[in-house]
């Protein structure tokens, strides 16, 4: 993950976020002393979204029970089975 002091993101901002789009990887900006309490990252919006469903479906147990489905290895879920009121 690249790195930039607050100084060096605004000057190089347009390219920052071009970068952050076109190659999905995340920018953490960093002020110069280094305290990691106050840095920010940049990240692509779609990967944003990705973390943000992760982040709610692991809250709400849903992540949870997709994976003991999926390691059950029947190949097969059929999905009115689920009891989608209860995950």
């Amino acid at each position: 993950m690249d790195t930039y002091t607050p100084t060096a993101a605004r000057k190089n901002l347009y390219q920052i976020l071009k970068d952050v789009n076109v190659h999905r990887r995340p920018v953490v900006i960093s002020p110069a002393r280094g305290n990691k309490d106050e840095e920010a990252v940049v990240v692509n919006r779609a990967d944003w979204n990705s973390i943000v469903e992760t982040l709610y479906l692991e809250s709400t147990g849903t992540l949870s029970a997709v994976e003991k489905r999926r390691a059950d290895n029947s190949g097969t879920t059929d999905i009115d089975d689920i009891d989608w009121d209860t995950l």
